[in-house]
């Protein structure tokens, strides 16, 4: 079954074994062999071995050429990679999204044809210059529930309004459940944008206001949101020490039933369906402030940056060629993650197939907390302030101290 929008046609599927990659490397690297070390963003799929399983064709067919897969060494790959920057020890490939603050220091991609087939390319620009290539595309403003749940709540259907979605959580408490899970880390500020930023976003360019001090968080819908947040924690519908848990302490309370919802993107889907969890699971768009259909946020799935400083710079733009372009190795690299592109289909999982469906139904597509309008670090005060409501923060305080970072750091 094809699913399509906005011109993105896929057909999803579960996780595909990156071991199998098969086909040939387009080459035209430089002779003479080298090494390429490249910073990747790990997670529980994204490996050490998945990545060096998804190189490998390429390095099969590039003799003398060793690829090296760096864990990140900070707390995220953005932190490590700066730490590299003052150091002068760089990488020559960074597999993450990067804050565009750093794009100075990165090799500006060709304007041809492989390069400007990839997603997204055209909204991530900065200077005019391409410095980053997606493999694929995400959808991130998703709640994953236990159907089991809901009906034991007496819940007829997911909520489509913010109000619904908080009195759901009430019922889903006096059942048995924690009602929504959550965790500490990136994980806090994350699941608020993805709740947030499609009501934020989805009535103009609210970045490009904010620049231009005609909007404010604080008058914003992240108000609101930061508001219910509050209310939340009060009530117990999160776990009040969710702080001290990890990204995957957060992906098995979902997945052992102990909670309910789960606010996340799609690219859970194969842990999800790898941990083939004792109940059904649904998915939901996450709900709005009026209850109409709101956008869904999204974004640039396994990109790709070479670093200006790199020694190797053939061999690096032949490597990124490889795995954005290479039809294996990008359809593995969707699979993966259970990401987005036009062309690309792959076996599907009923969880894959319920994201396709909200992915299509959707009435527009925003992106996130980084781009060329937004100061670098957004992303990690957002979680700050997100963060600070568990420890007494009022919901006002945390929308000012938005808009305060946000004047000392833009422009």
């Amino acid at each position: 079954m094809r699913y399509s929008m906005r011109g993105v046609a896929i057909l999803l599927g579960s996780a595909m074994a990156a071991g199998l990659l098969t086909g040939c490397a387009s080459s035209g690297a430089e002779e003479g062999g080298g090494e390429l070390r490249i910073l990747a963003n790990i997670t529980p799929v994204l490996t050490k071995q998945y990545y060096e399983n998804l190189v490998q064709p390429w390095v099969a067919q590039n003799k003398g050429v060793k690829v090296t897969i760096e864990v990140p060494s900070a707390e995220d790959v953005q932190a490590t990679l700066q730490q590299e920057l003052a150091s002068g020890d760089v990488p020559d490939i960074v597999a993450s999204n990067l804050d565009p603050v750093v794009a100075p220091q990165l090799l500006a991609f060709p304007e041809e044809d492989w390069v400007l087939d990839t997603p997204l390319v055209q909204e991530n620009k900065v200077g005019g210059k391409i410095w980053q290539v997606a493999t694929g595309a995400q959808i991130q403003s998703l709640v994953f529930y236990n159907k089991k749940a809901f009906a034991d709540a007496g819940i007829d259907g997911p909520p489509a309004s913010l109000e619904e979605f908080t009195q759901d959580l009430k019922a889903l408490k006096k059942a048995g459940y924690l009602p929504l899970q959550t965790a500490g880390e990136w994980v806090t500020g994350a699941q608020f944008a993805m709740l947030a930023n499609p009501q934020l976003l989805g009535s103009g360019d609210f970045y490009a206001q904010r620049n231009a001090g005609t909007a404010t968080f604080a008058a914003s819908p992240y108000k609101n949101y930061l508001d219910a947040y509050a209310g939340w924690i009060a009530d117990g519908l999160v776990d009040r020490d969710a702080l001290g848990l990890k990204y995957q302490d957060s992906i098995d309370g979902f997945t052992s039933g102990k909670a309910a919802t789960y606010v996340i993107g799609n690219w859970i889907v194969p842990s999800i369906d790898e941990a083939a969890p004792s109940f059904d699971v649904g998915v939901f768009a996450a709900p709005s402030l009026d209850g109409r259909p709101a956008g869904q946020l999204g974004g640039p799935a396994q990109p790709y940056s070479i670093l200006q400083a790199s020694k190797h710079k053939d061999l690096a733009l032949s490597l990124v060629k490889y795995l954005v372009s290479d039809k294996t190795a990008v359809t593995a690299s969707l699979a993966s993650e259970g990401n987005f592109r036009q062309e690309h289909p792959y076996k599907g999982s009923p969880l894959n197939q319920q994201v396709a469906a909200i992915h299509d139904a959707a009435p527009r597509l925003v992106l996130g907390t980084s781009g060329p309008t937004i100061p670098g670090g957004f992303g990690d005060e957002l979680n700050k302030q997100v963060q600070a409501l568990y420890v007494g923060t009022a919901p006002a305080k945390a929308a000012a101290a938005l808009d305060s970072w946000w004047d000392l750091n833009a422009g």
